[in-house]
């Protein structure tokens, strides 16, 4: 599995303008669902927040990294998302955060959602990938990004 083959363009947002942590849960769990990755948006905003509240995942150097495994979603997924103006999410840091990378992983026993999240723990922890993917301007450098980290 590489997270290169995974990127969706609709799954992309540069900008997006929300007022705090819950309206941003909304608003990317709706891409998830516009997408057609989930079927059901409550049920999947719900377990969303079901792991949100066992503990926040704001990762720190302003990122967060919120998860959900469900029956309702229908191909694992996730989200490359700039926010307009960071936002608290209680991160480990303490700092606010401006880049959300939701994953949607179907309630599967080949725990697809670890493995998803030990890859992007992994490049996140490269300063120089981490800076590149903020830095981002567009969508095809978000995807070139991920590419040129695949053939590494």
């Amino acid at each position: 599995m590489e997270m290169a083959d995974m990127i969706d363009r609709r799954l992309i947002s540069l900008g997006l303008d929300v007022k705090d942590k819950e309206d941003a849960i909304q608003k990317i769990c709706r891409m998830m669902y516009d997408a057609g990755k989930v079927i059901d948006y409550k049920e999947y905003l719900a377990g969303v927040r079901e792991r949100e509240s066992e503990c926040a995942t704001g990762m720190g150097n302003g990122i967060a990294i919120p998860h959900c495994k469900n029956s309702c979603v229908k191909d694992a997924a996730f989200t490359l998302v700039k926010l307009k103006k960071p936002i608290e999410w209680g991160a480990l840091d303490n700092e606010p955060v401006d880049y959300v990378i939701m994953l949607a992983a179907p309630d599967s026993s080949d725990n697809v959602h670890l493995k998803m999240l030990s890859k992007l723990a992994v490049n996140l922890m490269d300063d120089g990938f981490r800076k590149s993917l903020k830095d981002a301007a567009d969508i095809d450098q978000i995807i070139n990004i991920f590419q040129t980290r695949k053939e590494q």
